[in-house]
């Protein structure tokens, strides 16, 4: 049986065209729905956050059709489904019917690898800047006194983010989990060279400082400064905090696997005093 559509519906698509917009090659933080309660909305693209049934709509069975470009009103077209391409992906156009209400839906023609790539931009970009703290603090740093640093336990967590596309056969879905491992802390250390040339690198958000501890105990995650920082211009050393993160994925098929690492960073400044003593 051939499908039908009529001119209100070619209307609404010419107009789509123009303005469309595909979200398959952007990243968006949050939730998107994708079927409103409007008759003859028409959504596209690839959805982020919790999937929907596409079975269903507010407790209503849905159908789905796809539609061809044949038109009643002239008696001639084609039987053949109402595709486009954007950027090498191919949507096909279907009309989902829920209830007395109906809604144009352009399905990409992705695979769950490919959500998967969506869903590990989403991760990135939700990733917040590292978060670090240091005894001493940055304020107060001692030349040839252990620095400690680790990340704040707030923020040393797994990142996850779902994309997913509504089909005739179901939801399909990638989710992205980022996962940090590796906590580099990078800084100046001399006022001759006044660039970013020694680092520390520790697995883990490396373990807090505790007042107890004193002076005496190793981390790490820790570096010694072996210059003051008062003779540099800004009496400060400029710092760097990098966290290496891994990036896995999963699907509703149960299909996953490994996908490119990401590194987060965010600058600092540490100021280090010399501590002289008094001898008598």
């Amino acid at each position: 049986m051939r499908r039908i559509v009529n001119r209100r519906l070619w209307a609404s698509i010419v107009g789509f065209l123009t303005t469309f917009v595909p979200l398959v090659d952007h990243a968006y933080a949050g939730d998107e729905t994708w079927a409103g309660s409007g008759d003859g909305e028409i959504w596209a693209g690839v959805q982020t956050g919790t999937p929907e049934s596409a079975g269903t709509w507010n407790g209503v069975a849905c159908s789905w059709t796809v539609e061809t470009a044949y038109d009643s009103s002239f008696g001639s077209g084609s039987s053949a489904p109402i595709t486009m391409e954007i950027d090498g992906i191919e949507y096909v156009l279907y009309t989902r019917t829920c209830g007395s209400s109906w809604s144009s839906v352009w399905v990409p023609q992705i695979s769950e690898a490919q959500l998967a790539q969506q869903a590990s931009a989403l991760v990135r970009a939700s990733i917040p800047a590292p978060r670090l703290q240091m005894a001493p603090n940055p304020n107060s740093a001692v030349v040839l006194v252990s620095t400690w640093f680790w990340a704040d336990s707030t923020w040393w967590r797994p990142v996850s983010a779902t994309a997913w596309i509504p089909t005739p056969d179901g939801v399909i879905w990638a989710t992205a989990t980022a996962t940090p491992s590796t906590l580099t802390f990078a800084t100046e250390d001399s006022v001759v060279n006044s660039a970013i040339t020694e680092s520390v690198t520790c697995a883990g958000p490396g373990p807090d400082w505790n007042l107890g501890w004193g002076d005496d105990l190793d981390s790490p995650c820790s570096y010694e400064y072996r210059h003051a920082s008062t003779a540099h211009p800004s009496g400060r050393f400029d710092a760097r905090v990098s966290v290496a993160w891994s990036i896995e994925w999963t699907s509703s098929s149960g299909a996953g696997g490994s996908l490119p690492s990401w590194t987060s960073t965010t600058s600092m400044s540490v100021r280090v005093q010399e501590l002289h003593a008094l001898v008598r």
